[in-house]
């Protein structure tokens, strides 16, 4: 089935919609006949992000939740609320944030909010939204983690912390959904060019951007479309490139050369960092 056959008609809630991959995702899925529902915590960039989608898709049905996903209860209220209105067909958990730093430097309330975040964000919506998706034995979910979920690199112990959790739960989430006919994906993507990835840099270690340096950063356009193919193709990791692909296998097949090749890239550039 093609991406365009698969969205057309169906309602998604896309969280962290107003920006970066949840943005081009639901340009994207609008363009193609879904109603979307965009959920990100400032209301001025959702309808921004509202107003691109219709500029570029006419006619596109689009709906806004304002929103932290980190918060149970408020999710719960609203998602049940929104799913009153407009039912549901699919969950894309985009919404992440990340201050890499060293861990020793790294405040503690960080690890805690990119948990919150990240994690538990991605558990509240999932929670409020299955329910419904395993009563009409239909669905899908798809949790963005990051390369980071499988392999962790200086300066980001509590974002690789938080997004090596999303994987574990994605993976134990999908062999408990598909006998409800509910089908859940994991996408995995390297560093994308959006407004997150210029934040986080203005904090990266040396060494973390010597490493990043290694792997190819993606436009959000890219890794959006490669999730909206992996959903439709029923797949269930989705690596937005080969590159991706052949790191995540290097370092399930090869642990040791991986990290060889990390650990070359953090020596060169500590002399700068020191």
């Amino acid at each position: 089935m093609s991406a365009r056959d698969y969205f057309t008609g169906k309602s998604v809630i896309i969280t962290g919609g107003s920006s970066g991959i949840g943005l081009a995702f639901a340009q994207h899925v609008a363009g193609w006949g879904a109603r979307v529902c965009l959920v990100a915590r400032r209301r001025p960039v959702l309808e921004e992000a509202k107003r691109q989608i219709e500029g570029r898709s006419p006619g596109a049905k689009v709906q806004m939740l304002e929103l932290d996903v980190s918060r149970e209860d408020d999710v719960a209220r609203e998602v049940e609320g929104h799913v009153a209105a407009h039912g549901v067909d699919m969950l894309v958990n985009n919404a992440g944030v990340v201050m890499p730093g060293r861990f020793l430097d790294l405040p503690t309330k960080e690890f805690r909010q990119m948990m919150d975040v990240n994690y538990f964000g991605s558990v509240f919506m999932a929670k409020a939204v299955l329910p419904h998706l395993v009563g009409k034995r239909a669905g899908h979910v798809l949790n963005v983690s990051s390369l980071a979920g499988v392999m962790g690199i200086y300066g980001y112990t509590a974002y690789a912390g938080s997004k090596f959790a999303l994987v574990g739960l994605s993976q134990a989430l999908r062999a408990e959904m598909w006998p409800h006919g509910v089908k859940v994906s994991l996408c995995l993507p390297p560093d994308t060019d959006t407004p997150q990835l210029a934040f986080e840099n203005q904090y990266k270690p040396a060494e973390t951007k010597a490493i990043a340096g290694t792997v190819k950063t993606l436009s959000p356009d890219a890794v959006a479309l490669s999730m909206a193919e992996g959903m439709a193709k029923g797949a269930f990791e989705i690596y937005p490139d080969l590159a991706s692909r052949m790191v995540a296998l290097g370092q399930g097949v090869l642990p040791g050369v991986a990290r060889w090749v990390c650990d070359s890239a953090q020596k060169k550039a500590q002399p700068a960092s020191s």
